[in-house]
């Protein structure tokens, strides 16, 4: 599988990337999609759809239970590779972006079998100190 990652200013502009739509869409919490969304999401490929609703969720849940109030991207395979198996993504290595700035990031997000919401998402935030720039470069990590 490729690197995955998605652009992102808070739920609207990640959504509006993921499923190729210009404007922001939500002001709503990340997950809540209108019918519109809901049937662009719809056709995405299951594997992506269930990454994209996965890293939705993980761009909401550290905006809301951390520090971290500022979560614009998260990339699944920056340290390591990350695996899918039926409706789970479990990425040892991934890394979120917040102010500028990249921290290390392990997660598991389990999705209905719609893979339009999240069932189940663990995470922990690895180091509290951003990775440095010099390492970007070697992770495919960028400004």
């Amino acid at each position: 599988m490729t690197r995955s990652s998605i652009p992102a200013t808070r739920a609207s502009r990640s959504i509006a990337a993921a499923i190729g739509l210009a404007a922001p869409l939500l002001g709503t919490p990340a997950l809540a999609l209108s019918a519109r969304e809901t049937a662009e999401m719809r056709q995405l490929a299951p594997v992506d759809r269930m990454i994209q609703v996965c890293f939705l969720g993980l761009e909401d849940r550290i905006a809301k239970e951390t520090r971290y109030n500022r979560v614009d991207r998260v990339v699944m395979d920056a340290f390591s590779r990350g695996r899918i198996a039926e409706r789970t993504v479990r990425a040892g290595g991934a890394a979120f972006r917040n102010k500028g700035d990249w921290f290390r990031l392990r997660f598991r997000c389990s999705v209905t079998p719609d893979r339009l919401h999240v069932e189940t998402l663990r995470y922990e935030i690895v180091s509290q100190t951003p990775v440095a720039r010099t390492e970007w470069d070697a992770h495919r990590l960028f400004p």
